[in-house]
């Protein structure tokens, strides 16, 4: 059976028993206490929690999962970072007896595994579950095994030490691999142990409890039900293959590898663990970056960084010493990019990010063999020839050199690594990455919902404002400190839920509309509107009267400020197309602002937009908008869209029906934004500033019509100041700047040949106040500069009047201690190295810093402690004298 059977069999079976089938939710989830979406439940926690009332009380899902807690484990026969998730989920509807019943009819009747190969464990005194499976599944008891809360209880240990909220028993189902072995001794440890004979294919959660703070276990008014069967494992188990990695998901890569590599597949087992770790982390890079993640040396994009390295590192084991993931990605978007569309659509994009972060980490691991280098000097200096755990670690988790490599490497210098200091690093890492990961951090407590009240009492707000900006309407809420009230009065600040609206919620980037609600007793003056769920909330305070709920009421959008706001939307629309053609098909929009006076937007390139560069895509847009296409919308399906050519943007979470704004033959893009009628309406286009954001992500601001022109005012108010302060006419402000200039340039010159004049002298003293310790000499001296360039100076002068010595310099700018070191060639020779001395000095003064055997540069925070700094410096000096 092929994996797309499996995935299809799956929904279609559940979509016949009554579920909606949604797609997958992105893998970059919006909730803040995870790193990725870990599990197919993540993007209903609202509706488990009681937050939100869900679309269907019958859900099914292939979702898009990643975990990196056992990330180490990647490479065996089973483990992944990134994986398919089949669930099937009940809202308050059916609980143990349809899921059980459920799952065997699948497992038995679709997939047509056979009854004797399987076995199942529930929670040790779930007797409901147990009878389900005895009584009306006819299994038989003697393959029933009960375990403990450490095992079939979901969150694991959940009753005896936590955590708090939605809790309870699971029923695991396993497939025994090789039944030919007959019974099990041990039936209870096989279960529980045996993972190469007794494999789990689904995990049924029976969410019934909620855990109080005290312990005791509350039942939840609300059953629900949270199922997980992992695609890839299933997959293997049901074609009999010997790993997860020879199925049809991916074999073709590692043919692939085969391909790029010369190796072969197969060939030994650290071949075949550096081919699986590529396959996988492969796949991983491929999805997040899908998703819009960028690799970076923070949460999401850390992981994505450390996944691109390590397949990188595995490479070299292949002999692959030049790019190689990039070629592979078509491989993956072959084998899922008809079902996971971004993948495709977005192709061209993740080659480059993959590309460039290659490329960056290959000119990193030089580096790294630098800083390896530099810890084998200190290690050959310590008494046990020991190389530092900790120091092991950094190697690894900055530069992505794995311990195996690391020791290889020092081993050939009679060195060894401290690998218990290393796996401690590591543990305390693994643990850190739980706390964001961890399949418990997905669900907590919540209390009474006021959401949940509104979604059971009303239908979703009706948007009118793509045709008026006015319109009546019917009160139907009103919100006055978070709680729902009858009636409202002046000056109190409430949040209103009208049937009708005419007022645009902020979201896609695009601020929320502000203008008036009145009735014939009040006054309400709005200054946001925002969506939550299916409703528009219109945030103001009571300007006069009162406002009641059942009101009838006048909605009028403030419509200068709307206009504007539609000017930076259109714009933004033609700033990403003319993007495309100056930079390139990988610009990609990665966020926006769009606000009444000015609009900002993210988007994905690898360097600086250079003036020349930016002046071209300024003109772009001035010449789409003088074009004065027409904007057209069309409502239509998420398939048509993408038939049609438009452009879906990152994290953004599309319906069935999608809204498509048409620009001309320039513009195609999904946006539920507010837009002009003609692109000659956006007016000038003025691009204001471009900067970086992070790694591989650029941003520009821009203004449009009023503010276009205001900036142009001031543009020309600051040139004619200017001109006024150099005493020229406008005309000849650049040339009266460049005599200026050169007069400047002539007397820096001047001054620097004072300072190199002073500094000789100075370098002539210092010399002569050198002492002696074991036949080297060295200075050590405070400076009254803070200027950092003499004080290298004046170092460098120092050594050359010494021939051979150590020069330890210290001045103060601002409070902190400044440091260099300058080492002769002949004492670098012999061991001395100047960054490792001023790492050492700078650390009494608080600071830190490095740099090369034979100079280096350090800072210290606290300048007070300059004397005691530079006395540790002698005393790094005479201990390596000797």
């Amino acid at each position: 059976m092929l994996s797309s059977e499996l995935r299809t069999k799956y929904l279609k079976f559940f979509e016949s028993k009554g579920h909606l089938v949604l797609q997958s939710d992105s893998l970059a989830p919006d909730d803040a206490s995870l790193l990725y979406t870990s599990a197919g439940m993540v993007q209903f926690k609202p509706y488990f929690v009681g937050e939100r009332v869900p679309p269907a009380v019958r859900i099914a899902t292939s979702q898009k999962c990643m975990r990196t807690d056992d990330i180490g484990e990647v490479g065996d026969a089973v483990h992944h970072t990134f994986f398919e998730m089949l669930g099937n989920f009940s809202f308050g509807d059916y609980f143990k007896r349809d899921a059980i019943l459920w799952a065997w009819e699948f497992l038995t009747e679709v997939v047509e595994i056979s009854p004797d190969n399987l076995w199942t464990s529930v929670y040790l005194d779930d007797d409901e579950a147990y009878d389900i499976w005895v009584n009306e599944v006819k299994f038989p008891p003697e393959k029933i095994i009960r375990l403990g809360e450490d095992k079939n209880y979901w969150p694991a240990d959940a009753p005896s030490k936590g955590p708090n909220g939605p809790c309870g028993p699971c029923n695991e189902i396993f497939l025994d691999v090789t039944p030919e072995k007959g019974q099990p001794e041990d039936p209870t440890w096989a279960i529980a142990h045996d993972f190469n004979r007794f494999v789990e294919i689904w995990n049924l959660v029976f969410q019934q409890f909620d855990r109080q703070e005290d312990g005791t276990m509350k039942p939840l008014p609300t059953k629900n039900i949270d199922t997980g069967m992992g695609l890839e494992r299933t997959i293997a188990v049901l074609n009999g293959t010997a790993t997860n990695y020879e199925t049809d998901l991916f074999l073709p890569i590692l043919q692939g590898i085969e391909v790029v590599s010369g190796a072969k597949y197969g060939a030994d087992v650290e071949t075949d663990k550096a081919f699986r770790v590529i396959a996988d982390h492969l796949r991983s890079a491929v999805f997040v970056i899908a998703d819009g993640v960028m690799p970076s040396n923070v949460g999401r994009g850390y992981v994505l960084r450390r996944l691109i390295r390590n397949a990188v590192v595995k490479g070299r084991k292949l002999g692959l010493s030049k790019n190689f993931l990039t070629p592979l990605v078509p491989i993956v978007v072959e084998i899922m990019g008809d079902v996971y569309v971004e993948i495709a659509d977005r192709q061209s994009y993740i080659d480059k990010v993959i590309g460039s972060e290659e490329d960056k980490f290959r000119k990193t691991l030089e580096s790294g063999l630098q800083r390896l280098e530099d810890q084998i000097e200190l290690a050959a200096a310590s008494l046990n020839k020991t190389l530092d755990g900790e120091a092991a670690f950094m190697l690894y988790d900055t530069f992505g050199f794995p311990l195996e490599l690391t020791k290889e490497i020092v081993s050939e210098k009679g060195i060894t690594v401290d690998v218990k200091g290393f796996e401690e690093a590591m543990e305390a890492q693994r643990r850190r990455g739980k706390e964001g990961s961890a399949f418990g951090a997905v669900m907590v407590a919540a209390g009474d919902s006021v959401m949940r009240t509104l979604e059971n009492a009303f239908e979703a707000t009706l948007f009118v404002g793509y045709e008026t900006t006015e319109s009546s309407a019917n009160v139907k809420a009103i919100i006055v400190d978070g709680k729902v009230v009858v009636e409202a009065e002046e000056g109190d600040r409430v949040e209103i839920i009208l049937d009708t609206t005419p007022f645009y919620a902020e979201s896609g980037g695009q601020v929320g509309d502000t203008g008036t609600i009145s009735s014939p007793t009040g006054l309400v003056e709005i200054t946001n509107t925002r969506k939550d769920s299916r409703f528009h909330f219109h945030t103001g305070i009571v300007k006069t009267g009162s406002i009641s709920e059942g009101d009838t009421v006048q909605a009028i959008v403030d419509k200068k400020r709307r206009m504007a706001i539609e000017r930076n939307h259109t714009a933004t629309h033609l700033l990403h197309a003319a993007l495309h053609e100056v930079l390139g098909e990988h610009a990609l929009q990665k966020g926006s602002v769009v606000e009444p006076g000015r609009l900002r937007f993210d988007f994905s390139h690898f360097q600086a937009v250079t003036p020349q560069e930016m002046r071209r895509i300024e003109d772009k847009v001035n010449e789409l908008a003088l074009a004065d296409a027409q904007a057209n919308t069309v409502v239509t399906s998420i398939e048509e869209a993408r038939k049609m050519g438009a452009t879906a943007l990152f994290g953004e979470k599309y319906g069935n029906e999608v809204r498509v704004v048409k620009m001309g033959d320039v513009s195609i893009e999904l946006c539920g934004g507010t837009h002009l009628k003609h692109t000659a309406q956006v007016g000038l286009f003025k691009l204001v500033s471009e900067s970086s954001i992070g790694a591989g992500v650029r941003r520009i601001e821009a203004v449009t019509g009023e503010g276009a022109i205001a900036l142009m005012h001031e543009a020309e108010d600051q040139l004619r100041a200017t001109a006024e302060a150099l005493g020229v006419p406008v005309g000849d402000v650049v040339s009266a700047a460049e005599r200026n200039t050169d007069v400047l340039k002539e007397l820096q010159r001047e001054i620097g040949q004072m300072k190199s004049k002073g500094a000789a002298e100075k370098a002539g003293d210092l010399a002569e106040s050198a002492q002696e310790v074991g036949g080297v000499k060295y200075v050590t001296a405070t400076m009254p500069t803070v200027d950092v360039p003499t004080l290298q100076k004046l170092a460098d002068v120092t050594i050359d009047k010494l021939k051979s010595g150590v020069v330890v310099l210290a001045g103060v700018a601002d409070g902190k201690a400044l440091f260099v070191c300058k080492v002769s060639p002949d004492l670098v020779g012999k061991g001395f190295h100047a960054g490792n001395t001023l790492r050492e000095v700078a650390k009494v003064a608080g600071g830190g810093g490095g740099g090369r055997p034979d100079f280096a540069m350090a800072g210290g925070k606290d300048a007070s402690k300059v004397d005691e700094a530079l006395a540790k410096a002698v005393e790094i000096i005479k201990a390596q004298a000797g």
